[in-house]
């Protein structure tokens, strides 16, 4: 058990935007409904595109999850069920894999997903591993696939998905604020990183002017039912 020990509800903050205004809020604004058997997915075409843009939020979910734990007993062993599906173009070691997602508590070894860089195929690996709550990068497009997705498929996944996170947003509704402490966790995983990852694009977290809270990532939220609805061409009529 890794973050259960080192973060607490209280090392993130929660706004919303709200007709063009951020405003405070609170983790059910983020996360309405969660269970603590949320199986939540984070779509992450390169290594480090999950682990520079979603971390806060998955730490946000994580620290939620031990807090139900907390409250029952303070002996128990446990990790949330979350889940990387990464586009590994080869073999990537698990070494690192452990060293960047593992230690954001993704965890143990199974919850690395190789998922091939398809929107259709990465789609039935996030219908496969029955994902509740999803990041999904909003710039995503890699080349056309002609394979469709069976409309079963579909049906199923517009009662199970219940929100998507786009991340790298261009207009973000929800803002998580994080602690020092937050961001020494994340530090030791983009640590870890191949260079040209952390290189190649601005790091997801940005400073922010909240007291307390100085460093912050943007998602745009949308109902599961909206992002199936701009995939629905992937899907057998």
């Amino acid at each position: 058990m890794h973050t259960s020990k080192r973060l607490k509800s209280s090392d993130f903050q929660y706004r919303v935007h709200d007709k063009g205004k951020s405003v405070s809020a609170d983790f059910s604004s983020f996360c309405a409904n969660y269970h603590e058997l949320d199986r939540i997915g984070v779509v992450s075409p390169r290594l480090g595109d999950g682990v520079l843009h979603t971390s806060y939020a998955l730490l946000s979910l994580t620290t939620a999850f031990y807090d139900v734990y907390r409250s029952r007993t303070s002996d128990f062993f446990d990790y949330p069920q979350h889940f990387a599906f990464i586009d590994m173009n080869g073999e990537i070691d698990k070494t690192v894999l452990g060293a960047t997602w593992g230690n954001l508590d993704v965890w143990p070894d199974s919850n690395w997903i190789a998922a091939p860089g398809t929107i259709p195929k990465t789609v039935k690996k996030v219908f496969d591993y029955q994902i509740n709550r999803l990041f999904w990068p909003q710039n995503f497009q890699p080349a056309s696939d002609k394979q469709r997705l069976p409309a079963y498929m579909l049906r199923i996944l517009r009662n199970r998905l219940k929100a998507v996170y786009y991340y790298n947003a261009t207009h973000p509704n929800i803002e998580i604020h994080a602690t020092q402490q937050v961001e020494t966790v994340v530090a030791q995983s983009i640590a870890q990183l191949p260079e040209d990852e952390v290189q190649r694009q601005l790091c997801g977290s940005k400073q922010s002017d909240e007291e307390g809270f100085p460093y912050v990532q943007l998602y745009r939220k949308v109902e599961g039912s909206d992002f199936l609805e701009e995939l629905e061409r992937f899907f057998d009529q």
